[in-house]
């Protein structure tokens, strides 16, 4: 159900529109939510989170509310008090109760629930997405302080709406807790060798196509000029996609296919999205130097330890040899030209967009035609049927 919707349209916003509306589009699980409150607060702008809320925390559901509710007004009040003037700060919120205990987290589900409604949102204010993108990001990701600027600029609109670019936003990790909103202090914990490109380590086909080395040069150079927007607009990159790439990014929203939501719990789920989007866009990738998301370092999750932990060796290789299954069936069908499969809950919502947008086109050519009488209509002009 939907608990928040956005109430700022995008003529209220006290800066000159440059034509184009960035939405984050994530979703957490209650025990993250101050992950979130993180996130939120970093970026500033509008967004659309899934919360997944398990069958025990239903029986307090009035608790789970009122969490999830402080957790945003926490997150605005942050973002406000480092600038009064902010008018954009927005969030949509859909809760997904689920009534069956031990079930895998629905990790792609709920992020086809966030993608859904954040266009649903943008259609509220707007007649059509043709201005609308999406920043794909899981939950324990801080944006640094200057990616909503620089990806709400005229440049922006160039590559991400008119040229149809995916954009990679650079991923890291940090040992630190209190995770840095800068260049130069993340490239300060890096050389200190407390923070590195996220899984470099331990799963570099994840996102070593990002080319890190190159990031930097770029980065540091793009820190040295006046014009910061402009030098990182072009010097963005172009990488291509390789196998497991699964890189954080920037699309216009229309371009964005659903997530294939049989891959539940930990393992290959933005994988085999990341797949879809290069088949979509022919395998190119285009890197944004001097913005990134970085992750403080954090237990493993309950899922990952289902699939990939010690303790329950033989529930663990199974769940593996499932996955395997799986991710070849996926790669079979995406290879045949098929689509990401779904519920019929995401078909369903995914239709309704489409016949909106659909009408919104019909409505805008009606009230063209009957503009000389709008005077006397006022106000019921809107009230329409189609």
């Amino acid at each position: 159900y939907l608990l928040a919707e956005w109430s700022i349209s995008q003529h209220d916003k006290l800066y000159s529109n440059p034509g184009i509306e960035v939405v984050l589009v994530t979703q957490c699980s209650i025990d993250r939510l101050s992950n979130l409150e993180e996130q939120l607060t970093r970026w500033t702008g509008k967004s659309s989170v899934a919360i997944y809320v398990s069958p025990n925390e239903i029986q307090s559901r009035s608790d789970v509310i009122h969490a999830i509710l402080s957790t945003i007004d926490r997150a605005r009040n942050h973002a406000v008090n480092k600038d009064r003037t902010l008018k954009c700060f927005d969030v949509a919120i859909t809760v997904v109760e689920v009534c069956v205990d031990d079930e895998p987290y629905p990790i792609n589900y709920l992020r086809n629930v966030a993608l859904l409604e954040a266009q649903r949102q943008h259609l509220r204010f707007n007649p059509s997405l043709e201005k609308s993108a999406s920043l794909l990001v899981d939950v324990d990701f801080r944006p640094s302080c200057n990616l909503y600027g620089i990806v709400h600029s005229r440049n922006a609109t160039e590559q991400i709406l008119r040229q149809r670019r995916a954009i990679v936003v650079p991923a890291f990790e940090s040992t630190e807790r209190d995770c840095p909103h800068s260049i130069a202090g993340l490239n300060e914990l890096v050389r200190k060798g407390k923070a590195e490109g996220f899984h470099r380590s331990r799963f570099p086909e994840g996102h070593g196509p990002t080319q890190f080395d190159m990031f930097w040069d770029k980065s540091l150079q793009c820190h040295q000029e006046d014009n910061a927007d402009e030098y990182c607009w072009q010097e963005s990159y172009k990488v291509q996609y390789e196998n497991m790439f699964e890189p954080y990014i920037i699309m216009a929203s229309t371009d964005v296919p659903l997530y294939d939501e049989r891959f539940q719990g930990y393992g290959l789920n933005k994988v085999s999205h990341l797949a879809t989007v290069s088949a979509l866009k022919g395998g190119e990738f285009f890197v944004l130097p001097s913005v990134f998301l970085v992750a403080p370092a954090h237990e493993r999750s309950k899922s990952w330890a289902k699939r990939y932990g010690k303790s329950q060796s033989g529930e663990s290789s199974f769940n593996r040899l499932l996955l395997k299954g799986l991710y070849y069936n996926f790669k079979k069908n995406l290879e045949a030209g098929g689509e990401p499969v779904v519920s019929e809950n995401t078909r369903w919502k995914n239709q309704q967009l489409l016949l909106k947008l659909e009408r919104k086109p019909e409505r805008k050519e009606d009230e063209s035609n009957n503009s000389m009488g709008r005077n006397s209509i006022g106000r019921t002009k809107s009230v329409s049927c189609h």
